[in-house]
């Protein structure tokens, strides 16, 4: 890993040029004990080794420009298992130094969402902590006493290069196929030249000095192996012309002086490494090991983006997800626990999670098999908890006068095996609700049941109603349709699929649903009760009676053409 390592103590070790023998430097705490001065020349390859002491301690550090992005809450969450697995601490820093993206309604966001994931942070905003603060823009003064402290040391110098300066920089790199890297024009300056331009109030940068040759390598937690050669870089600016620091030195200020031991970060910051790992070691502070995630994918395994549908953990709340179905598929994003089990609870994950079996490889963000797996802990909540997330929701859409009760209960137990999400069961009640006989007798698919003989089965049901024997029946429950449906089976000689396929169509105007029995007997209670809003759809069983005595069953002939109301009725 990068390793000046993360632990009470650490040795980085400079692998020498053979020309050009470089010294050890040796870190204890934050105080740094050089044997000998870096040489002249700026060459050398580094290879750090880490100790094996120390406290866990991670970070989530998101930038408040947008929403949380399932990929940044991945992220979070393994820093979250990491730190709880190894009895650590997860600290949460905001990242706000791009002044111009960055709102207070982004970073509100963003804590809404972590905490609705229940990724409790131990140290950060609204918790605060003795290494705070905890958003870099509070942080400003302490950016400012390390950018002098690496202009004191040389390891940092001024550069009055204009904007055009540096553009003709990059078009010359261009032309001779060259990496646009600084040329270094002002890192050889002398103490002359520098007064002069400060007399002359000409803007300067910060710039960091980078060695010409040589390379950096990296042991990453979970890539492995890591390296890159340092004449591909150039001397890089950390703090720009009006005082702002850039993101690589704001970030390895941070992750220093609030002793963080672990860098669980995206992929698409490992090329941050090579700045931040110079920079470590310029300003002798233990450097952490890292662990770069790969990203999320879509199905056509480009980077998974808003083109591809709902990509933030709000949306993907609002749409009706549990929590814990959410933080169960993301840790499952390129993790597992080597077994076939796809369930885990948070706490499970703690106890499982390693971050050896997090893969290199990048994930593929299905959303049927997270709405399917949504659905699973859907249905294996506590019924109570189950009843009042469902019932609340029916109330808060207006379907229903009250959010608990035998009605909700029995609503739930029987529609819960169609619902995936919280949202679907508004649809699924509505659905119950409704009465679509004649569009259903109109289509093909309700075709068998006119030829099997539906309209005298309903003079039947009618007949039943209109005494008051299907009503009395409904009145008991459960038995007592049990009981009325099996003498009304005898009556019309008819039993099985062709006793209750015709019984479905003409009481509940479908032809596919959940038991039939159970269904009767709730519409009737929704009748009953007063538990259904007048207005949500409802269409009662002295309604759904008055449409089945108005039906010209001549008309749903398969000879004879429908007429306009018989569809539209």
């Amino acid at each position: 890993m990068a390793t000046l390592a993360a632990a009470p103590w650490f040795r980085a070790r400079l692998i020498p040029e053979l020309k050009n023998r470089q010294s050890l430097l040796y870190c204890r705490g934050d105080h740094s004990y050089r044997q000998s001065l870096c040489s002249r020349r700026r060459s050398f390859s580094v290879y750090a080794s880490a100790g094996n002491g120390g406290d866990v301690r991670v970070r989530f550090a998101p930038s408040p420009t947008g929403n949380l992005h399932v990929g940044g809450a991945r992220t979070a969450l393994f820093n979250y298992l990491y730190a709880r697995a190894k009895g650590g601490k997860f600290i949460l820093r905001i990242e706000d130094t791009d002044l111009e993206r960055s709102t207070k309604e982004s970073e509100e966001a963003v804590l809404r969402d972590l905490s609705w994931l229940g990724l409790a942070w131990d140290e950060g905003p609204g918790i605060g902590g003795e290494y705070g603060p905890y958003r870099q823009s509070e942080r400003n003064a302490l950016y400012k006493q390390f950018s002098e402290k690496l202009l004191q040391s040389g390891h940092v110098y001024r550069c009055f290069c204009s904007n055009e300066e540096l553009e003709k920089m990059k078009e010359i790199a261009k032309l001779k196929q060259l990496p646009p890297v600084y040329t270094g024009r002002w890192a050889s300056a002398t103490e002359e030249e520098v007064v002069e331009e400060l007399a002359k109030g000409t803007p300067y940068t910060y710039r960091f000095r980078v060695p010409k040759e040589g390379s950096l390598k990296i042991d990453d937690l979970i890539r492995g192996e890591v390296s890159w050669n340092l004449d591909t870089l150039g001397d890089f600016v950390i703090m720009r012309s009006n005082g702002q620091p850039v993101y690589n030195f704001c970030v390895t200020v941070d992750d220093a002086t609030m002793a963080i031991s672990h860098v669980i970060r995206a992929e698409e910051h490992l090329p941050n490494t090579l700045r931040q790992a110079l920079i470590y070691k310029a300003l002798g502070f233990p450097m952490p090991h890292f662990a770069h995630v790969s990203l999320i994918l879509a199905p056509d395994r480009s980077k998974l983006s808003k083109r591809h549908g709902a990509t933030s953990v709000g949306q993907f709340r609002d749409m009706g997800y549990l929590p814990q179905a959410m933080v169960n598929y993301l840790a499952l994003l390129g993790w597992g626990d080597g077994t076939e089990n796809e369930f885990f609870t948070l706490e499970q994950l703690v106890e499982k999670f390693t971050i050896e079996r997090v893969n290199k490889s990048g994930a593929i963000f299905d959303s049927t098999k997270l709405r399917w797996m949504n659905g699973q802990h859907l249905r294996s909540l506590p019924s109570e908890e189950l009843n009042r997330i469902i019932g609340e929701r029916w109330k808060d859409a207006g379907i229903t006068t009250e959010s608990q009760g035998i009605f909700i209960q029995d609503a739930v137990l029987l529609l819960k095996d169609g619902i995936d999400l919280i949202t679907d069961s508004e649809k699924a009640l509505s659905s119950l609700l409704s009465y679509p006989l004649y569009e259903t007798l109109a289509s093909a698919e309700g075709k068998p049941i006119l030829e099997d003989g539906v309209s005298e089965v309903a003079k039947s049901l009618l007949a039943a109603y209109d005494s008051g024997e299907l009503s009395g029946a409904l009145a008991e429950g459960q038995p007592g349709w049990q009981k009325w449906v099996k003498n009304f089976g005898k009556l019309l000689k008819r039993k099985g699929k062709s006793l209750f396929m015709p019984l479905r169509v003409l009481l509940t105007g479908k032809l596919h649903g959940p038991d039939i029995g159970a269904t009767t007997v709730l519409l009737y209670k929704a009748g009953t009760s007063g538990s259904v809003v007048p207005q949500a759809g409802f269409v009662t069983f002295d309604e759904r009676f008055k449409i089945l005595r108005e039906v010209q069953w001549e008309s749903f002939s398969t000879d004879v053409p429908l007429s306009a109301g018989a569809v539209t009725h």
